[in-house]
């Protein structure tokens, strides 16, 4: 089932067309205390004292003005997005019947259109659940099913993609269209597949004269621009959830992560307390936006300070350098922020070396970054020490690397302020709102070695320290932790499986039963991350999974049993083990060891075309070695550290 509305196809038109340069030099990037009225900042931070979240599309109205995001189709201003998602919204509500607390499953690219679709399903009070295009159907439905979506909404760019998803699982599909050029906005497009569309004559005319403001360059039409509070209460936002990001899966098929708008904004306040987010940053988004690093670091922490977002379609790396060297960029649009994964740095600096061969070059690269570049954070995946050496000789930056996952969002982290602190191997200490404890695995339980604890951030939204006044306060840029010691350590080295709690972590799994002994969460409600790690000179460092199942490639997060389970389905596979293979460029890529069938054969591009019918294509084997037998265990199970150990040095990648 469709809805095509013809209000969407206007929407589309707003963001797809930048709005005059005339219209553009009357928004201003610097302090605006006008915006930032004492009224509406004292009801929000009484709303937050009360116990209420102020969600991230509402933060917009401290600062309409200023330009929020510039894509590949054009910038925009928080007032052009709030508009746009206003009038989105009142069409999602019209099909959900003005219910709300209800999944909204959503694909979009990576521009404007995504944070109009998700703030408008914010507005009406229900839960965004972001899907992207590189999952293959069955993984969609998965998602689908499993969140128990109400609804579904795409861009035109993915109505193949989803139409049949929907028709298969008989769910509603709202498209969004992106009218061709020179389309009239009455036209044909805006006509179902039964050639009959829905009147919404009203949001039309309402988005027809934003549109028409937008395209105006004089003064006085935009002071006449005003935007208006929509929405539930804050109060009520502090009680209720925000979006689903689902997990990779590790003893069971991926589960959604329950991201409250309170753990949202919890995670903003300690974001930006840590890392001195400000109005004044403009930072460059590559990452997938299914992800909780995409979605928190750079989009909506960067959101709530009022900053300027410079979004990719996705990371290329010569596209990525144009816009780290501000190459054709006018000086106040120029990126000053940026958070990657090892991988990205990994293909940049490869690219460096080749791009900029002569020496003057090489330093007018460095001092260019060194001058403009404010942060530049690394984490998703460990990073190699020589590449965190390559970057600081190419850049004259530390990178500061940090620990997260979906559960938590950012947990751990090395410091902003001093930059020498930032030690190379480490992830620093619990950031605001979050205690990190270490515990040893016993006959009885997890024993607790130590635990280090995090002061709550301050979740009131001061403009000074966001730089929106012209009294500009600082954040400290450290931030004061505690440490109990629970057992003696002779060298000073605590080791064991890392927990986390807190109000910046997740309390559940979204369709989950609680159960009385949860792998997930300790009798005490520690979670754990089922990673290993050590804490000494204090400080943490993680070691590895504790389970060998979960592989860290390219900023992803694997299940090994996912993927082996896709291996087994290819007819000439009798058995396979899927392991994580070390290597300088992905963190590890994922490798596998198969045994065939009585007179089979296989090669690894059949293999990946085969499997990547049901997985990712990160997900897909980048090397694989064939053999007669592994070893198994005493209860007939693949003993993978044995596989690693006997095979683990054939499936090395090559380097070409």
């Amino acid at each position: 089932m469709e809805f095509p509305i013809r209000s969407l196809r206007i929407i589309n038109r707003l963001l797809r067309k930048p709005f005059g340069f005339s219209a553009y030099r009357c928004v201003s990037n610097t302090a605006v205390k006008e915006e930032a009225t004492s009224e509406l900042l004292t009801s929000f931070n009484q709303d937050i004292k009360s116990g209420g979240a102020v969600p991230v599309f509402r933060r917009a109205l401290l600062f309409p003005s200023r330009v929020a995001l510039q894509d590949d189709f054009g910038t925009y201003t928080y007032a052009a997005l709030y508009e746009a998602a206003t009038a989105l919204s009142k069409d999602i509500a019209a099909q959900l019947s003005g219910e709300t607390e209800y999944t909204i499953s959503y694909m979009c690219s990576n521009d404007a259109s995504h944070i109009v679709v998700q703030w408008a399903i914010w507005m009406t009070g229900n839960i965004a659940v972001p899907l992207t295009p590189l999952h293959p159907a069955e993984m969609l439905k998965y998602y689908i099913t499993d969140s128990g979506s109400k609804l579904i909404i795409c861009l035109q760019d993915y109505e193949k993609i989803l139409r049949p998803v929907s028709e298969e699982l008989a769910k509603p599909l709202l498209v969004v269209y992106r009218p061709k050029d020179g389309t009239d906005d009455q036209g044909k497009g805006g006509q179902g597949k039964d050639g009959q569309g829905i009147d919404s004559q009203s949001n039309g005319d309402e988005l027809k004269e934003i549109l028409r403001r937008m395209k105006l360059g004089k003064d006085d039409q935009m002071k006449d621009f005003s935007i208006s509070d929509v929405g539930p209460s804050n109060i009520w936002y502090g009680g209720t959830e925000a979006m689903l990001i689902y997990t990779s899966g590790t003893t069971s098929k991926p589960k959604g992560v329950v991201w409250t708008h309170r753990m949202l904004s919890t995670q903003i306040s300690s974001l930006h307390a840590a890392w001195q987010y400000s109005a004044e940053d403009v930072v460059l988004h590559t990452l997938p936006l299914h992800h909780i690093h995409g979605q928190l670091n750079s989009l909506n922490a960067s959101l709530a300070a009022g900053a300027r977002i410079r979004m990719l379609p996705s990371f290329v790396s010569h596209s990525v350098w144009a816009r780290l060297l501000g190459t054709g960029e006018r000086e106040d649009a120029r990126v000053s922020v940026w958070h990657g994964v090892p991988a990205m740095y990994a293909r940049l600096a490869a690219d460096y070396d080749k791009m900029f061969a002569d020496k003057k070059t090489r330093d007018y690269v460095r001092a260019t970054l060194s001058a403009r570049m404010r942060l530049m954070c690394a984490g998703s995946a460990a990073l190699p020490e020589s590449l965190f050496k390559k970057w600081e000789e190419i850049s004259g930056m530390r990178l500061l690397e940090r620990y997260g996952m979906s559960e938590c969002g950012m947990a751990l982290s090395n410091p902003y302020r001093p930059v020498e602190g930032r030690t190379l191997g480490c992830v620093g200490l619990p950031l605001p709102g979050v205690s990190a404890r270490l515990a040893a695995a016993t006959d009885n339980g997890l024993d607790p070695l130590v635990t280090v604890e995090s002061p709550d951030p301050d979740t009131q939204i001061s403009v000074d320290r966001l730089g929106l006044t012209s009294n500009k306060e600082s954040y400290e840029g450290t931030w004061k932790t505690s440490v109990a010691e629970h057992k003696l350590s002779k060298d000073g080295v605590f080791e064991g499986e890392l927990l986390l709690k807190g109000p910046a972590v997740f309390s559940r799994y979204w369709n989950r039963a609680p159960q009385l002994e949860s792998p997930d969460f300790t009798d005490d409600e520690w979670f754990r991350t089922g990673d290993t790690a050590s804490f000494s000179d204090n400080k943490f460092k993680i070691l590895g999974r504790t389970s060998i199942d979960i592989i860290k490639t390219g900023g992803y997060k694997v299940s090994a049993l996912q993927v082996e389970s896709a291996i087994l389905e290819h007819p000439s596979v009798a058995d396979a083990a899927v392991l994580g293979i070390d290597d300088d460029n992905y963190g590890e890529i994922i490798a596998t060891v198969v045994v065939l069938k009585e007179k089979a054969s296989l090669t690894l591009k059949e293999l990946k075309d085969d499997a990547g019918k049901r997985l990712a294509p990160y997900q897909l084997p980048k090397t694989m070695l064939i053999v007669d037998q592994m070893p198994r265990n005493a209860m007939g199970k693949l003993d993978k550290k044995v596989i690693k150990q006997q095979f683990g040095d054939k499936l090395v990648m090559k380097k070409k």
